[in-house]
């Protein structure tokens, strides 16, 4: 490679522009702009292209960012879709999340001609988007060259950083030089009171996005089976896709928003809107579930997603009933108690043994909260340093020997 600094200006597809304006949440504080914290000469600077600014984009790339400068670990600057050639050649290393499109590809060109380290992220298999996947897979099918693109740039990669094991035995073929970085919260976004309801029934709850409907489905008969044995005495919500995003998934069920001013019905099911990030974990809080389920199916793609959902629901002190898959199996063998399921009766069983059982969900409900302590960000941060710090020496070493 060549030491010369390459000046080709980089296209703007995105009109905001780059920004490293990284706010964090504490609980009873302003937002902190890290932005404020001046770049501190002795420390390396990493460079992230965010592909999102949902849960995917902070948790892997905004949060990190916030918190290594914060802890005073690395500089950080953080650019959403596109970036700028001073912003690269400031960089000591580039993390590209946004990637497989032509803007990455030519930031990728960029650092690598000024002989900047540039790793690939990712938070999931994007090889195998399920086709009911609405976000992903109009970009991410084998049709579209997003992802030939990706594919080539893992490839010429300095490396990777992906959130699970599982997620890096699938890249490897690709790319051999893989760092696991899990998935963590903020401890004070999550550390919330949860609601408690006094009505006498039990609420069975799930939260995600819109790409979740072939997960909800296979649940869909289990839920319906459950509310109409227990006769009033149970109820199903959701949080984060809106009822026509659910066609096909507890169709059965009848949702009322309301309470019967006479007889105290209150239906069998609500469906409620997503959240903003801000105020996500307040409202996940609020609504006072007695058991939150994760059902995710069990192939390639549910296979390589992280324990994220477990650790959010431990943190709001919701006992679970998940599908037996590779993170969440993980997830129970390091210490979360969690009911897996994988057949009809299964699912069934363990749903109502916690319906049954307060007790029973009081004591899990106890024990995850202690799992998920050590887990925050702020305890992991560290790994992201390291791994950073150890691609930029390992380079810089390369670039040595010739």
């Amino acid at each position: 490679m060549t030491n010369k600094v390459i000046r080709k200006p980089l296209k703007f597809a995105n009109p905001d522009g780059p920004t490293d304006e990284l706010p964090v949440k504490a609980k009873s504080a302003a937002p902190i702009n890290v932005a404020e914290i001046p770049f501190n000469p002795n420390l390396k600077t990493v460079l992230y292209l965010v592909r999102d600014k949902g849960g995917c984009g902070f948790y892997r790339c905004a949060q990190p960012a916030s918190y290594l400068r914060l802890r005073g670990l690395m500089n950080t600057i953080v650019d959403f879709k596109t970036t700028t050639p001073e912003h690269i050649l400031k960089a000591d290393i580039v993390v590209l999340q946004e990637s497989g499109s032509n803007t990455s590809v030519e930031a990728m060109n960029f650092a690598l001609q000024n002989n900047k380290p540039v790793l690939i992220e990712t938070d999931d298999f994007m090889h195998k988007v399920s086709p009911h996947n609405e976000g992903g897979y109009g970009a991410w099918n084998p049709g579209t060259l997003f992802i030939h693109r990706f594919s080539a740039q893992i490839m010429r990669a300095t490396g990777m950083t992906v959130s699970t094991n599982q997620l890096a035995r699938e890249y490897f073929p690709y790319n051999p030089k893989i760092y696991v970085l899990p998935n963590s919260f903020n401890e004070n976004s999550l550390t919330i009171q949860q609601t408690k309801k006094s009505d006498g029934l039990v609420r069975i709850g799930w939260a995600g996005g819109n790409a979740h409907l072939d997960d909800l489905k296979m649940i869909s008969k289990v839920i319906e089976k459950i509310v109409r044995d227990f006769k009033g005495k149970v109820k199903f919500e959701t949080m984060g896709m809106i009822k026509p995003e659910l066609k096909g998934a507890f169709d059965n069920l009848e949702e009322f928003h309301d309470v019967c001013p006479k007889c105290g019905y209150q239906g069998e099911s609500i469906t409620w809107t997503g959240e903003s990030l801000d105020n996500y974990p307040v409202v996940l809080a609020s609504h006072g579930w007695d058991i939150a389920l994760a059902p995710v199916i069990n192939e390639s793609f549910g296979n390589c997603k992280s324990d994220i959902k477990l650790k959010e629901y431990s943190a709001i002190g919701y006992p679970i009933v998940a599908s037996k898959v590779v993170p969440y199996e993980e997830a129970k063998e390091d210490g979360c108690r969690v009911l897996l399921a994988k057949t009809f009766d299964e699912w069934y069983n363990n749903i109502k043994e916690l319906i049954e059982k307060p007790e029973l969900r009081e004591e899990i409900r106890k024990h995850n909260k202690q799992w998920v302590a050590g887990k925050w960000i702020g305890e992991n941060i560290k790994l992201y340093a390291e791994a950073y710090q150890q691609i930029i020496a390992d380079h810089a070493q390369a670039l040595k020997k010739g």
